[in-house]
């Protein structure tokens, strides 16, 4: 049944009777839902500007598919980093090796050519050399690659991973970045293919605190 208009004018004024009575409690509830809203923007806010701040670092292959490709490293973080040192590992039908490939020649007064360290500005990338370049010394150290040896002794290679350890920002803890590639064979040919999409990135806390002894290896 429909109101009447005074019943309607009769329930208006309850309304605003009972806003008056209890517009503290009102102001409160306000208050607090503006409060919440306030949270949910600065946790937004926060979020954003950490991931904006993290060390975002990158690992690929370039100019070629094989052995005879590029590693490339490119510094995606908002700020510059420093590479302090690149750890490969080579897995083959053997077994595991690693060993830092931070230096390349020694005996050469020509920072560029003895050491792969250095500053990368944001949105840089740098190249290291080749694969084959990087896998070979790991092999050699270990004893499974004589000296001289020629591409067809990395038949039994099965995947290699590059680790890189960088100071980022003012940032306490060395940032890391680890990229694994699986040696495919195909048509008599070894082909590098990334075990995943992208570069895998070292946040946890625990596992950056670790770097440190990766560095003080290739000391």
């Amino acid at each position: 049944m429909p109101l009447t208009a005074g019943q309607a004018i009769h329930e208006e004024t309850s309304m605003w009777d009972w806003i008056a009575r209890n517009h503290q409690v009102l102001g409160v509830a306000a208050n607090i839902a503006m409060l919440f809203v306030w949270i949910a923007y600065l946790q937004v806010f926060v979020s954003s500007y950490r991931r904006q701040k993290r060390p975002s670092i990158l690992v690929n292959r370039g100019a070629g598919s094989g052995l005879e490709a590029r590693c490339l490293i490119s510094n995606m973080s908002a700020e510059a980093i420093y590479i302090e040192s690149l750890i490969a590992t080579v897995e083959t039908s053997q077994g595991r090796w690693s060993c830092p490939v931070t230096e390349l020649q020694e005996g050469r007064s020509d920072t560029k050519l003895a050491t792969r360290q250095g500053p990368l500005q944001a949105g840089e990338f740098v190249d290291i050399g080749s694969f084959q370049s990087l896998v070979e010394p790991v092999l050699r150290r270990n004893g499974e690659l004589p000296g001289g040896a020629a591409p067809d002794g990395l038949e039994d290679l099965v995947a290699f991973e590059m680790k890189v350890i960088a100071v980022h920002g003012s940032d306490d803890l060395l940032a890391g970045a680890v990229r694994r590639f699986d040696l495919i064979r195909r048509r008599d040919q070894l082909l590098l293919r990334g075990h995943e999409v992208g570069t895998r990135q070292i946040r946890s806390r625990r596992k950056r605190e670790k770097l440190r002894d990766d560095v003080e290896a290739d000391l």
